[in-house]
């Protein structure tokens, strides 16, 4: 018996040598295309430098290629075909868990008298139209930068002319506010994809539901932006969804202390092309709790995100997208009157918030030289908010009641065409039905709830637009457009002219200048805040007209090395017709939230934007990266009376320092630990002082407007830091992470508040030092 025991064991050890003494390999696929029109080049070679022999191979009639069994690691993959630009992508991460995807759009040469080679920087756009002011979000760096919580909102405050805070993911690019942010999903607009979106801060919420494993590379743009993207004065977050592998079914599960997230993706049928992929996420913040502050009260939220891709042969390619996040806030007042402590104690609130995203794509390729995109959409989003308060020892009451839900219906569709090698025109429309029906009431001093917007209805937004990208030479390039809108409620309508010139003027060198005006509509409960006057219910703001800023930007970028550069951007924005209130300094220019508002607007506020961007950069190479920004800026704005002031987020200056390091480690060298740092050094943002006097006498807060925006809070340090391990098996890898923000415990203050129970003036102080461990499956 013993002697069968040690032969068995002998054999299962000599099988688990073996096992581990085998190459891991991965498989390399994608599709090869021309940039411009979008159709499959045939032949094009595709090479994995570093291996031995060289393993490549040559796209298919459809354009596809397929490389079989490349070992794991990071390799440089070059993409090249006759006539057109050679690709090279540095340090693609081949991993045993899925199957690489690596699709590549090739630029055609204008001159075909010497080889050019585009290195595919992080740097540069995916949108071709794009001048200055882009840079194009890997999903890999979503995961590895630290303090990016595979958000790309927060992602994205790394990079210069961007800035953020703890508390919530808003976007704020060169000193404007979260809410002049653009959302796309694949070529549609969409709200925004937050859970607890809108509650603390207009365009921000507290953590994105976008899942990393739904997303492809994406387009992050700041300013100055082509003129396919309309209604936005600050900037674009152009998100792209990945199909799902169409011939093998992978899976992902991950758990952490946020919670669990599954995702699923694969053929419908073996052999056919029609692919799925969806992801689930679900959390409570429960194991957090301790970490979060106790007034946030229970915190739950959901998501779910899919892409159906079906290719035809003869009639294009259909998708079916859709993205939708449910969260929850809640918090029970404390009954027992001897524990009151503050009005916190006193109040009760339960909140519900969802956001949908729902759509039909569908493209097709008309010979070699056409493609038409159409896309039918609808999106929306709700709040529902019933906040109380005990006024006595018995009695609860009313104070703050919100039901705001908004949906649009959309049709956006545009025809590109490549005319030559030279020339490229993108022309389109996007309708858009908007549907609506809210109700805000907030109490009085009488303890009555009165209406600030109660109206139900629709209207439309219609735009229009036309580009052209012109290739004077291979270094050469000439972006020219024009956006149009036209808002039915009021039949106010805007006329947008963009600009952009880039020129290569050596290898090394580049430079570029871009022009836009832009436009953006106000949220909907601005233009039905009803008044109570003598001749009854009024809408003083239903004629409201879009807010408007020209934006210039200038650009010189130098690259030191084969993987470093240094760009500076100096920049100048001119808002007008903001709304603001008459003889007022308030300014919508400033808004962080405005949910409880019922004052009349009129567009005559004024505001300025002037800085410079710097960014000094190293990607991935050699195990290690580092990433420097700085942006030097100053804010104004002109409110109702017409006084110059500093705007809400005026910051100065803000400067980010991020860096990696990663390691090939285990007895293969299979496995890979990196480790990621990074220092967020900024200034405050700007607010009101108070005028105690009549803050006591109210016990309420009043502002001394007199001195608006004299004030600032104090300079922001945000440590970041994260780890993670890879372990990579023969038929799946796992990663092990760990993360956290604000390790230094950096306190964010917000907003004063009077506090009734103790007769004082209290203010509201975060002190978020967010962690979160995580272990994922790839299988």
């Amino acid at each position: 018996m013993k002697l069968k025991f040690i032969i068995a064991f002998g054999i299962f050890c000599l099988l688990a040598n073996i096992i581990n003494a085998q190459n891991i390999t991965q498989n390399i696929k994608g599709k090869v295309i021309d940039k411009e029109s979008q159709s499959s080049l045939i032949g094009a070679s595709v090479v994995v430098a570093g291996t031995n022999p060289i393993m490549g191979a040559s796209s298919d009639i459809d354009g596809n290629y397929f490389i079989k069994k490349v070992p794991i690691g990071r390799y440089t993959i070059k993409i090249s075909y006759i006539g057109y630009e050679d690709m090279i992508i540095n340090e693609v991460l081949i991993g045993s868990g899925k199957e690489v995807v690596l699709n590549a759009s090739l630029k055609e040469k204008v001159i075909n008298s010497k080889e050019i080679v585009f290195k595919a920087n992080k740097y540069e756009s995916i949108n071709s139209m794009v001048t200055l002011s882009a840079r194009q979000l890997s999903v890999e760096e979503a995961s590895r930068y630290a303090g990016g919580f595979d958000d790309p909102s927060r992602l994205a405050s790394s990079f210069a002319g961007v800035s953020g805070n703890l508390g919530t993911n808003g976007v704020v690019i060169r000193g404007n506010a979260p809410k002049g942010l653009l959302w796309c999903m694949e070529g549609v607009e969409i709200t925004n994809p937050s859970h607890f979106a809108n509650v603390s801060s207009l365009g921000a919420g507290a953590i994105t539901a976008l899942s990393s494993q739904m997303l492809s590379n994406s387009d992050f743009i700041t300013g100055a932006f082509p003129s396919e993207y309309g209604n936005a004065l600050s900037g674009v977050f152009d998100i792209k969804l990945r199909n799902g592998n169409n011939e093998k079914r992978e899976y992902t599960i991950q758990a952490g202390l946020v919670g669990i997230d599954l995702s699923s993706e694969g053929p419908f049928v073996k052999g056919k092309k029609a692919s799925y992929l969806f992801n689930y996420r679900y959390s409570t913040f429960g194991l957090l709790a301790p970490v979060l502050p106790s007034e946030m009260g229970v915190l739950k939220y959901q998501d779910l995100s899919f892409k159906l891709n079906f290719p035809t042969q003869k009639y294009g390619i259909f998708s079916v997208w859709g993205i939708g996040a449910l969260d929850y806030q809640g918090r029970n007042a404390i009954n027992d009157s001897n524990s009151w402590k503050s009005d916190i104690d006193k109040q009760q609130y339960s909140t519900d918030l969802y956001m949908s995203a729902l759509g039909i794509n569908h493209k097709i390729i008309l010979g070699n030289k056409t493609y038409i995109n159409t896309s039918l959409a609808a999106t929306g989003n709700g709040l529902s908010l019933d906040q109380k308060e005990y006024i006595s020892i018995l009695k609860l009451m009313p104070s703050n009641k919100i039901d705001n839900y908004t949906w649009k219906y959309s049709l956006t569709s545009f025809v590109n065409h490549k005319f030559s090698a030279n020339h490229t025109n993108k022309t389109g429309i996007i309708i858009s039905r908007l549907l609506y029906n809210m109700n805000v009431q907030k109490k009085d001093n009488n303890n009555m709830l009165i209406n600030y917007v109660n109206d139900k209805g629709s209207s439309y937004l219609m735009q229009a637009y036309s580009q052209s990208k012109y290739d004077i030479t291979n270094d050469l390039t000439f972006n020219i457009g024009l956006h149009s809108q036209l808002f039915l409620l009021n039949n106010h309508y805007t006329v947008e002219p963009r600009i952009g010139l880039r020129w290569n003027f050596n290898p090394r060198q580049t430079i570029g200048i871009s022009y836009g005006l832009h436009s953006q509509l106000e949220m909907l409960n601005f233009y039905f805040v009803q008044q109570q006057t003598s001749l009854g219910i009024t809408e003083p703001n239903k004629n409201l007209d879009f807010s408007k800023a020209h934006h210039i930007v200038f650009s010189y970028d130098i690259k030191l090395t084969e993987n470093a550069h240094l760009k500076f951007e100096p920049y100048y924005q001119f808002l007008f017709n903001i709304p603001v209130i008459p003889s007022s300094y308030y300014s919508l220019q400033n808004l962080e939230n405005g949910i409880y508002f019922n004052d009349s607007l009129v567009n005559k506020g004024k505001g300025s934007n002037i800085g410079i961007d710097i960014t000094f950069e190293r990607f991935l190479n050699k195990g290690y990266y580092y990433l420097a920004t700085a942006s030097i800026f100053n804010s104004k704005y002109k409110g109702g009376d017409g006084i110059e002031r500093n705007a809400r987020f005026n910051k100065n200056y803000v400067v980010n320092l991020l860096g990696g390091k990663e390691w090939n480690v285990g007895r293969n060298k299979n496995n890979i630990l990196n480790i990621n740092a990074k220092l967020c050094l900024m200034g405050g943002d700007y607010y009101n002082p108070l005028n105690y006097s009549a803050t006591y006498a109210s016990q309420d807060i009043v502002e001394n407007e007199s001195k608006a925006f004299t004030l600032r809070k104090k300079d922001a340090q945000i440590l970041s830091l994260s780890a993670s391990y890879r372990i990579n098996k023969l038929k799946h890898s796992s990663i092990w992470a760990i993360s956290f923000i604000n390790v230094l415990g950096y306190k964010e203050a917000n907003t004063y508040y009077f506090d009734k129970t103790s007769n004082s003036i209290k203010q509201d102080v975060n002190q978020i030092v967010m962690p979160n461990f995580s272990y994922k499956l790839e299988f």
